[in-house]
Order: C-alpha cells, then sequence, then structure tokens
C-alpha cells in the first residue's frame, strides 16, 4: 500500500523484484532488526550469563531464520490457565476481600436461623392443630409471629450476600485496575488486546453477578437438603439405611461433574479471548480488510471463532442435565423409601398431625 491506496498485490519474490516501494520497506526493516541486534549486544541479560539471539537474514528470495525462537522470546505469549482441582484456594481469596468471611458468615447464622424458625413453625401446626386447649386465633398468630421473624432472616441473609458480592466485587476490581496500570509495557506488546478486555469484562461479570448468587443458592439448596433429611430421620429413622448411601453417592457424582464443569469453563475462558481479539483486530484494521476485499474470510473466521465459544457452553450443560438426571433419580429414591416405611408402621405410630 502506498498513499492509502493498493498499488500492487503479488507474491513476495515479485514484489521484492520489481515493486520499489516494497523493496524500500524491507530494507527499512532490516535496519530496524540490526539496530535492534546491537543494542541487545551492548546490553546482554546478565542473568543468563550469555544472550540468545536470533539472525535473520532478508534477501531476493525470502525471509529466513537460521534458528527457531524459543518460548522466551516468543512476542504473543499462549494464555494461561489452571489445570485439575485448585482446592479452595480461589474461595479464600474470594472471601479474604473487604471482611467477606464477616458477611459469610452473617450469611450462613441468617439462613440456619430462617430453617429452624420454619421447623418450629411447622412443628408447632402439626403438633396443636387437633389440640381443644389451643385457639384458632392463637394457632394462626404464633404461626404468624414465626413467619415474620423467619423473613426478617432471609432479608438478612440476601442483604449480606449483597453487600460480600459489592466488597469484593469492588475491592477485585481495584486491584486489577492497579496491575494493569502498573504492568511494565512488555505485558501489553505479548498480551493481545482482547485478552485483557476478557479478563475486565466477561471475567468481573462473572464475578459481579454470578459468584454470589451461585454462593447463596448452593448454600440454600445444601442447608434446605440437610435440614429436611435431619427431619425425615427423626420421624423414620430407618430412612437412614438409603439416605447415606444416598449422600455418599451425591458427593461422589458431584465430584466427578465439577472435574469436568471446571475444565469446560476455563476452556470457553480462553476462546471468549480469542474471539474478542479477533473482533478487535478486524475492527482496527477495516480499512485495510477492505481494501484487499477479504471480509467474507474474516467473516468467516470471526463466525468460527464464535462456534468454538458456543462449544463448551453446550457440553456444559450437557453435563449439567446429566447431574439433574441422576440427582433427581437419587431423591425419588429416598421419598419413595420414606413412604414406603411409613406404610409398613404398625397403625397408630404417627398421628395425622405428626
Amino acid at each position: 500500500m502506498s498513499d492509502g491506496e493498493v498499488i500492487r498485490s503479488a507474491p513476495y519474490r515479485d514484489l521484492f523484484a520489481d515493486c520499489q516501494e516494497f523493496k524500500d520497506l524491507v530494507n527499512a526493516h532490516k535496519d530496524t532488526i540490526e539496530i535492534s541486534d546491537v543494542d541487545n549486544n551492548v546490553a546482554p541479560h546478565r542473568a543468563n550469563g550469555t544472550s540468545t539471539k536470533e539472525k535473520h537474514h532478508i534477501n531476493g528470495s525470502g525471509y529466513t531464520k537460521s534458528e527457531k525462537p524459543s518460548p522466551a522470546h516468543q512476542l504473543i505469549k499462549e494464555e494461561e490457565r489452571e489445570t485439575g482441582d485448585t482446592g479452595l484456594k480461589p474461595y479464600m481469596i474470594y472471601l479474604r476481600q473487604n471482611r467477606g468471611f464477616m458477611y459469610a458468615s452473617l450469611c450462613v447464622i441468617s439462613h440456619m436461623i430462617f430453617i429452624v424458625g420454619q421447623i418450629a413453625q411447622n412443628s408447632w401446626m402439626a403438633a396443636n392443630v387437633q389440640d381443644p386447649r389451643v385457639s384458632t386465633l392463637r394457632l394462626i398468630t404464633v404461626y404468624i409471629v414465626i413467619g415474620l421473624c423467619t423473613v426478617l432472616f432471609l432479608l438478612s441473609r440476601c442483604l449480606s450476600v449483597v453487600v460480600l458480592g459489592v466488597q469484593t466485587s469492588r475491592s477485585l476490581f481495584s486491584q486489577l485496575l492497579d496491575s494493569l496500570f502498573r504492568a511494565p509495557m512488555s505485558f501489553y506488546d505479548s498480551t493481545p488486546l482482547g485478552r485483557v478486555l476478557s479478563r475486565v469484562s466477561s471475567d468481573l461479570s462473572t464475578v459481579d453477578l454470578d459468584v454470589p448468587f451461585a454462593f447463596m443458592f448452593s448454600l440454600s439448596a445444601s442447608l434446605n437438603g440437610y435440614s429436611n433429611l435431619g427431619v425425615l430421620a427423626v420421624v423414620t429413622w430407618q430412612v437412614l439405611f438409603v439416605s447415606v448411601p444416598m449422600i455418599v453417592l451425591s458427593v461422589r457424582l458431584q465430584r466427578y461433574y465439577l472435574a469436568s464443569a471446571k475444565e469446560l469453563m476455563r476452556i470457553n475462558g480462553t476462546t471468549k479471548s480469542a474471539l474478542a481479539n479477533h473482533l478487535g483486530e478486524s475492527i482496527s484494521g477495516a480499512i485495510t480488510i477492505r481494501a484487499f476485499e477479504e471480509e467474507d474470510r474474516f467473516f468467516d473466521k470471526n463466525s468460527d471463532l464464535v462456534d468454538k465459544n458456543a462449544i463448551p457452553y453446550f457440553y456444559n450443560f450437557a453435563a449439567t442435565e446429566w447431574l439433574i438426571q441422576r440427582l433427581e433419580i437419587m431423591s425419588a429414591a429416598v421419598l419413595s423409601f420414606s413412604a414406603f416405611l411409613i406404610v409398613l408402621l404398625p397403625p397408630g405410630t404417627f398421628s395425622p398431625g405428626e
């Protein structure tokens, strides 16, 4: 290109032989490389003792390299991602931000009190609904008072989760901005813009919205499940013969599912960076792309990256449905066995209100 116009399009050898503008561009690039090599000879790496330099040669036949670049000298580094089980480290990092442990503990305590209130509410109604000494007004009044108290603790749980999410997100965002502003220029030379945008957009959106509410839902579901199992065990203790093996089996299924789900989400994080980087570069070079009439190639490349980014989502949904199906089967087995035991118990063991 010259003066904003495409003056010629041909293979490298033909351009180097016939096009003076292209030859001047190649010679200027060669001079820049020679100056860079001289600077590297003046200030070599002292940590390694010697510096390994890649020698370049530009001639009429093409651009050749005498040595292959080592990973340490690669300009654009591949995106790193964790593999395997990281343990409790990510959760500890999340909860250590801005008194996160305090808000998480308050959330757990509030929900436990809410569950105790629900059990007390149902127990009061079941124990006194047929008692002639308890009036209907008193029965309903006590039931409503217990319900209102549990609602207050439920509200406390929700507020604790919201404050936990806001404070943690604010702290992590400040740390991320501080790292980006203090990063050396070599970091931006070796890191594509799409990778940075993916970290500050989609990843922070996950921390802002998904993590706190997922924490609340998982906490409430776990505590509700164990409380229901406890009440069921008090009423019919024989159900423990089925419940305990089911709990062990569910824990094993959970570990099997988490191993796949974590890897799928990590893969999705890397594919999202490539998509954002390609889109940003395409927008920046839109004039050149249109000048060479390569719109279809870039559009197909973008569609291919979109498909690759959507593939982990599809497999993640499939894995989730796989887990849901097995958990529902186990829940149905526990409930069926409990109902079967209640039917087999001698008459008069339980009254209709218990």
